[in-house]
């Protein structure tokens, strides 16, 4: 990981040149023996499981549904991978893109997306710790709006939760329903 003061306005480029130079800076894999096949690279284990996520998503769809709303829900592990996506009925398909866009960058800055889009907004720099996510470099990522968490255990990034599909800060509040749902064991 690297820590970067990223200038706003340049933002989107900086997140996917950002992945690429942290990818750079890491030793070239070995290239297996003849005869072998290559091993993918070995990194952290999973470390958001699948009883956690539905949980958090149980626990979004429940505070979304408590106020009338549809919405679609992604968590995601370290790896950029999704581990639950969920879209509600009513949903189409842009929130479900959106949600998975606010997970990966939450995971990416490990930081919530809603302080990305309020740095974007007052045109102020952000400091940020990014992280390369080896499966989730290539999809979309969602700067400008709230719905976006990075998910902690014991002071650890172990995932992400994004929410799309009602207010911004509807969204928000969801996500952190979901967070909350495995803060309180």
């Amino acid at each position: 990981m690297r820590k970067i003061v990223l200038v706003i306005g340049g933002i989107a480029f900086t997140t996917s040149f950002a992945g690429a130079m942290l990818r750079a800076q890491n030793a070239a894999p070995q290239p297996a023996p003849a005869g072998q096949a290559a091993a993918r690279p070995a990194g952290p284990a999973q470390t958001m499981d699948l009883a956690t996520a539905k949980k958090m998503v149980a626990a979004a769809e429940a505070a979304a549904t408590a106020m009338n709303q549809h919405i679609a829900i992604c968590v995601m592990d370290t790896d950029g991978d999704v581990v639950l996506s969920e879209r509600m009925n009513g949903v189409d398909h842009t929130p479900v893109a959106t949600a998975a866009g606010k997970a990966r960058v939450a995971l990416v800055f490990g930081l919530p997306s809603g302080q990305i889009a309020d740095a974007i907004h007052d045109k102020k720099p952000v400091t940020a710790t990014l992280t390369d996510i080896p499966n989730g470099t290539g999809g979309e990522i969602t700067l400008h709006f709230r719905g976006g968490l990075p998910v902690l255990k014991d002071g650890k990034l172990i995932g992400a939760i994004g929410v799309g599909g009602s207010a911004s800060e509807q969204d928000e509040k969801f996500s952190q329903a979901g967070i909350d749902a495995i803060a309180a064991k």
